[in-house]
């Protein structure tokens, strides 16, 4: 009977999940004639930045419309104080710190209802700030951290009182504060007594063979216990206990805790409050309410603890972890990397076996993942899809294994601050997406720490093409600041992350209207629309599977791709070298990705499409049809690359495939040893000769050096080494391929590919104007642009599109444009030569718009030629006027006008418009002494290029 029980509610929240996928995201296949007008429901999102619940009725519903008007699909509500000045008149602060009441509830409805109107989804923030909490609990229901205590005992005496009790000290961190934790809140993991060996320091070496576990002897917080007499002996409490944790940045006075993550019956009652009938939001779920997002968790515990831990953890290792916790326990090891970093250099405060003790650790970070994926994500993804919603998250924050926990959430979601956006950490999110078969993967988008007033069009485009090849296809900003200013602000406004009121804090980005690139958002917008229609088409299609074995991942373990682009949002050449934000620790896991990079990388420079595969993926994969086969995903090869070791399960188990055709490249020294503690030694012999016969398959290739990529078999080749290129795939139930190709550098660039005879149609479909052109021949080519993309579609039958036009460098210069009158706010330069406006005395702490006019002599049009502006380059936005005639403008590289049809015979005269980012004129105005732009003062050496720098001229093709 348990076991109906238990079938039928696997499939009852199976059936579940399909409706709500299938609902927000039903399965469909590219079509060509949609790819010019993509409808909005395929655009970004941004998240929506209140200032707690200082907000009013009317300015949300008109801020809703503005963001549907521009483009936008989605907004996700934040209310928060991040940036807004805390000594306020009683008044504000009250507004502000109104979260959670019926005026804040009413606010959401009068959202909810224009955004019905409107077609926008909306996602809420799980609560106030982050991680979910407030007050609406008990506080021992809040967030729990394993903690030790011990007593020394003497020798040959009997122990007869209390045993040691836990006490947590407060931490406070960004925008959050340690709240009270009372000792009788703490719950009993296990009581243990054991021998001390030595001492280290202040850790303790025990006798392993000595440990007595005396849990069951406790009786109301006391023991008696005769103590041996040899030797010196430690009793060791081992508790859960609340952390103290408050919500960082949550708009409610008092004392706020956060919930138990860890215990799904705190977690059902904490969406039934913040959610349920008292917040009249029932009748908005499904629609226009999409989801429930929670954010990174950046819990402050030491420990990750569960109510079921020691069971679930005897059920998935096969052996008693409470008498070990006090080796497992380390002061800050499930702090969020900007808070553990003060306890890298710690010990346990024990040691049972200095050559194992990093197997018991990998064995409890193993059921971490499992008590966090099945009570925290699981149970929030049951409470949605019971309701018609969806659970967004971002599934990571503390040591973890990330692509099971992504591949958990309905939604998940990776960003460009964490691990300093680089592809090693947007690959594990989108792999367990795609693995679980996740229709969409979210970002957290545009956003680096310390580059305020730095995101432009351009950068956009470059920050969303890397992501788009790494398998992204749901952008959401970071963010859209309410339209907030009760004076105490610049005429600006309210910049959430970049505020005179925390002037330490400096984020990108900041789009609402107030920002000169607002106006750019539609088309911006469209570009990416495009891009996400097409990259969620069909289903996703990769060559080569790269087992990824740790469980303990953290962002500061990555040492990046040497290969990639805008490292914590860096646009190299263009802004400021500030440094990454996550200084990474040479850990295992960096060392292995250090040496990951150059099979990556030679697989990215060949075309070949590659993702992460984990332990738990890899033990269900089957070999169907000569390939690797997961959850109906087909791979022909998977990687074995330097592996510190292999899961024993997953050894077996890819063994057993091996041996009947699956096929593995062995790259580097195969692994020979497994990491549990059960019957280690045991088991590393097994492991080792598996890899052994592993390694001398026929169907196995080792290799050190040059991969055998002829071996995989491509239908859309490239012809030649493109270290320049990222690209993904999406192929379609016909067999239709879609290739998105991006160029990563600041050069032209060809690609060059080969289509299989199957795929017979063939065109390049352009995002930034959705229009395509038709190639011929099974070798085709595209010159793509600095920073350009583009994508292949090939089909065994032909499309129908809105035909387009090729855009090169090609081309003879008739003319070079050297001499301008340049107006720059009140600065006026005649018959003057381009220039940065950096390098002015007048101009460099400007970010007025920048007025450059020109005239030149023109012999005529000649029959069967066209001619161009170049601009060389522009920062950041230009607009051009031919004649007194809107010409067009440029958002993006390359900086090229046809303005063929404009010309005439004799004098022509050239208006440019260019707009500039804000970053300079702030910092201007804090070298003033301007109050308002606090959090500019001293960054003079940090202002950004500016204005047309050239060179320009007329060319002809």
């Amino acid at each position: 009977m348990r076991k109906l029980i238990i079938i039928y509610l696997f499939l009852t929240s199976s059936l579940f999940a399909q409706k709500s996928t299938n609902k927000w995201f039903p399965k469909y296949q590219f079509e060509a004639s949609k790819f010019l007008s993509a409808p909005r429901e395929y655009g970004p999102s941004t998240r929506w930045w209140w200032p707690g619940n200082d907000v009013t009725n009317d300015e949300l519903r008109r801020e809703i419309k503005v963001l549907a008007e521009n483009g936008f699909a989605g907004v996700e509500i934040q209310p928060l104080t991040m940036g807004v000045n805390l000594g306020s008149s009683k008044d504000i602060i009250n507004r502000i710190y109104s979260w959670d009441t019926p005026s804040f509830y009413e606010h959401l409805k009068a959202v909810m209802e224009q955004a019905q109107i409107s077609k926008v989804t909306v996602d809420m923030n799980g609560g106030s700030g982050w991680p979910l909490g407030g007050q609406f609990f008990d506080p021992k229901e809040s967030m729990r951290t394993l903690g030790i205590a011990d007593s020394i005992l003497v020798a040959g005496t009997v122990f007869n009182g209390h045993i040691p009790m836990m006490k947590i000290k407060k931490m406070v961190s960004f925008g959050a504060q340690g709240n009270e934790v009372k000792p009788e809140w703490g719950i009993l993991q296990s009581l243990v007594a054991a021998k001390v060996l030595k001492l280290k320091g202040k850790q303790a070496i025990l006798d392993n063979q000595s440990i007595i576990n005396l849990t069951d002897k406790v009786k109301d917080h006391k023991i008696t216990w005769q103590v041996p007499s040899d030797g010196q002996w430690r009793l060791i409490a081992s508790w859960s206990i609340p952390s103290g944790e408050e919500p960082s940045l949550i708009a409610k006075r008092g004392t706020n805790y956060v919930i138990d993550h860890l215990d799904p019956k705190v977690v059902n009652k904490a969406y039934d409050y913040l959610l349920g009938e008292r917040t009249g939001l029932e009748k908005f779920y499904g629609n226009p309410l999409r989801a429930v997002f929670n954010d990174s968790y950046e819990f402050h515990t030491n420990r990750i603890i569960s109510p079921d831990f020691l069971q679930v953890f005897k059920q998935q290792n096969g052996y008693d972890i409470a008498p070990y916790l006090g080796s497992v326990f380390k002061k800050g090891y499930n702090h969020p990397v900007y808070l553990a970093a003060p306890y890298y250099s710690d010990l346990s405060p024990y040691m049972i076996d200095s050559v194992n003790q990093w197997r018991l650790i990998y064995d409890y970070d193993r059921t971490v993942n499992k008590v966090f994926t099945e009570n925290f994500i699981k149970t929030s993804n049951n409470w949605m899809r019971k309701r018609g919603m969806l659970h967004r998250t971002q599934a990571y924050g503390f040591p973890i294994e990330p692509i099971g926990s992504a591949g958990s959430a309905d939604l998940p979601e990776t960003e460009q601050l964490f691990a300093d956006g680089s592809e090693g950490a947007l690959k594990l999110a989108t792999s367990g997406g795609h693995l679980y078969n996740k229709p969409i993967i979210s970002q957290e988008s545009f956003v680096a720490i310390n580059r305020a007033e730095m995101t432009t069009p351009q950068k956009i485009k470059v920050w969303a093409d890397k992501s788009l090849a790494c398998g992204v296809n749901h952008f959401i900003y970071h963010g859209t600041p309410y339209k907030y200013n009760n004076g105490e602000f610049p005429k600006e406004g309210w910049n959430t992350w970049s505020s005179p009121f925390l002037p330490m804090v400096g984020f990108s980005s900041g789009l609402n209207e107030s920002d000169p690139f607002w106006n750019d958002l539609k088309f911006i917008n469209q570009y990416l629309t495009r891009c996400q229609y097409a990259l969620r088409a069909g289903k996703p299609q990769h060559d080569v599977l790269i087992y990824f074995p740790f469980v303990n991942f953290s962002e500061d373990q990555i040492e990046v791709n040497p290969e990639e682009t805008m490292i914590a949002g860096y646009f190299e050449g263009i802004e400021p070298k500030l440094g990454n934000a996550t200084p990474s620790r040479k850990t295992p896991i960096y060392e292995w990705y250090k040496k990951l990079w150059k099979t990556v990388n030679e697989l990215e420079a060949k075309g070949i499409t590659w993702e992460f595969v984990n332990d738990n993926a890899l033990q269900t994969a089957k070999f169907e049809q000569g390939k690797w086969t997961i959850n109906g995903n087909q791979y022909q090869v998977l990687a074995l690359s330097h592996l510190p070791y292999i899961n024993l399960k997953t050894a077996q188990h890819i063994k057993a495939l091996n041996k009947t055709g699956a096929r593995i490249w062995a790259i580097g020294e195969m692994p020979t040893q497994q990491p549990s503690y059960l019957d280690h030694t045991q088991n590393d012999a097994i492991t080792k000769a598996l890899m052994s016969e592993i390694g001398i398959s026929k169907y196995t290739q080792n290799t050190d050096a040059n991969l055998p990529i002829q071996t995989i078999t491509q239908k859309v080749r490239f012809e030649e080494k493109t270290g320049w290129s990222r690209q993904i795939n999406r192929v379609m139930a016909d067999g239709s391929i879609v290739k998105f190709i991006s160029n990563k550098s600041k050069e032209w660039q060809t690609i060059r590919l080969s289509i299989d005879n199957s795929l017979s149609n063939h065109y390049w479909f352009n995002a930034e104007n959705g229009k395509a052109i038709t190639t011929k021949g099974n070798m085709v080519s595209y010159r793509l642009s600095p920073y350009g993309s583009i994508f292949l579609v090939a089909s065994p039958k032909p499309m129908q599109f809105t035909e387009g036009e090729t855009v090169t460098d090609e081309g003879k210069e008739i003319t070079r444009l050297d001499n301008w009158n340049i107006q720059i706010g009140e600065n006026n330069f005649e018959n003057s030569k381009l220039f940065d406006w950096r390098t002015n005395e007048k101009t460099k702490y400007s970010s007025d718009k920048g007025i450059y006019t020109t005239a030149f002599n023109f012999d005529g049009v000649e029959k069967g030629k066209k001619y161009f502006l170049e601009l060389g380059e522009v920062y950041y936005k230009a607009s051009v006027k031919i004649n007194g005639i809107e010409a067009g403008e440029r958002l993006f590289a390359p900086y090229k006008l046809e303005i063929t049809s404009l010309l005439k015979q004799g004098s022509n005269n050239i208006e440019i418009t260019i707009i500039t980012t804000r970053r300079n004129g702030f910092i201007g105005e804090a070298i003033k002494g301007n109050k308002q732009y606090l959090q500019f003062r001293f960054k003079e050496k940090t202002i950004v290029p500016s204005g047309l720098v050239g060179s320009a001229r007329i060319t002809a093709l």
